[in-house]
């Protein structure tokens, strides 16, 4: 009888067992699939935003971990205009507003000058662009505008003041489809921060190294950090966050999960402890009890890797036309969070059923035979 047929045998002869192993698994391996892929789909829709502008530094207080709490004179744009190698330079001013009657909270609000870099990096769907003199209107993303339900031309509240939405638009960052965009002096007002920005976005002239244009914003300019925008985005601290719970995930799924294979692997071996001693006593070698038990919890990670690959798709698809997410949340279930999905089985299958297979091929034929 060959390998795959006695691990067939061996697996369907315990249904119950194998069923709840392998489901154990899936669950481990989905939540690291799932959390893997919000992570890595985060820090992609946070690099949208840069990138699809050719946005080459972000420039923010010093030693703050997040743009919102920066704080910068708007003059300051002026006299970065004037660094040799910067080609364009806009101001930006970020806030987080609550629209508790669609049950949505921290929804990114973008103060932003007509006509700046920023505002040519959004497609309008709808309606127009923000103009010179605007006052009290707004641009919604095209998702925040589907879960409002808001359309151009009607009134929205925003922080207990009215505004109108002038047009709709879409982004190439999730983060900004499910935002919303008024002119620069509105949010300053509103916010009590007149003359105050949180950020800058640079564009370095052709030939200039992005980084050496930091350094000499830095010194010449001292408190501010120009960070490059790939930099920026990897050091974000929500992104950072979410990275450490992805980290943390998968290290306990990778422990639960094994002590879970190692029990069923361990009581796999105490039943069979007859059938092993005859094996033995046939011929078989050590090695080939162990690649024949190790196949079996090879075969269980495999199951586990394919289930959690159905329910981390499962997951997401929830996640993504859940109210309370979608357009927020877009988990990045790319062929590599695949291959981690596959790599953590594997793991599951070495750290669950190796010392079970070792202990196994160890038994004498006639001490097993006894048992029997």
């Amino acid at each position: 009888m060959g390998y795959l047929r006695f691990i067939s045998r061996n697996l369907r002869g315990r249904p119950a067992r194998t069923t709840l192993t392998a489901l154990g698994l899936s669950v481990a391996v989905s939540a690291v699939m799932l959390l893997t892929g919000i992570s890595w789909g985060f820090e992609r829709s946070f690099l949208a935003i840069y990138r699809s502008r050719g946005i080459d530094l972000i420039v923010v207080r010093a030693g703050i971990s997040d743009q919102l709490s920066s704080n910068l004179d708007a003059s300051l744009e002026d006299e970065l205009r004037a660094i040799p190698g910067v080609s364009q330079v806009a101001p930006s001013l970020m806030d987080a507003v609550s629209f508790e009657e669609a049950n949505l909270v921290s929804v990114l609000t973008s103060g932003w000058e007509p006509g700046s870099l920023l505002i040519e990096g959004l497609r309008i769907l709808e309606g127009r662009p923000l103009r010179p003199g605007d006052r009290r209107v707004v641009l919604l993303g095209r998702v925040l505008a589907m879960n409002l339900g808001k359309s151009v031309g009607e009134p929205i509240d925003i922080a207990g003041e009215r505004f109108e939405v002038v047009g709709i638009y879409e982004s190439a960052s999730l983060f900004e489809n499910g935002g919303l965009v008024m002119p620069l002096a509105e949010l300053q007002r509103m916010m009590g921060r007149e003359g105050q920005v949180t950020g800058f976005v640079v564009v370095a002239a052709p030939g200039v190294d992005p980084r050496e244009l930091g350094r000499t914003i830095e010194r010449r300019h001292q408190g501010v950090a120009a960070v490059p925008s790939g930099d920026y985005v990897k050091e974000n601290i929500q992104l950072r966050l979410a990275r450490a719970m992805a980290s943390a995930t998968t290290a306990i799924a990778l422990v639960l999960g094994s002590i879970g294979l190692l029990n069923t692997m361990a009581m796999a071996v105490a039943e069979r402890t007859g059938e092993i001693g005859l094996l033995r006593a046939l011929g078989w070698r050590r090695s080939r009890i162990i690649l024949l038990l190790m196949g079996e919890a090879g075969a269980l990670g495999l199951l586990g890797v394919a289930g959690g690959a159905v329910l981390a798709a499962a997951g997401a698809r929830g996640i993504t036309m859940a109210p309370t997410s979608r357009g927020f949340i877009e988990p990045n279930l790319s062929p590599l969070v695949l291959a981690i999905g596959l790599a953590m089985g594997l793991g599951l299958t070495l750290l669950g059923g190796l010392y079970p297979a070792v202990r196994a091929s160890r038994l004498e034929p006639t001490e097993a035979l006894r048992h029997e």
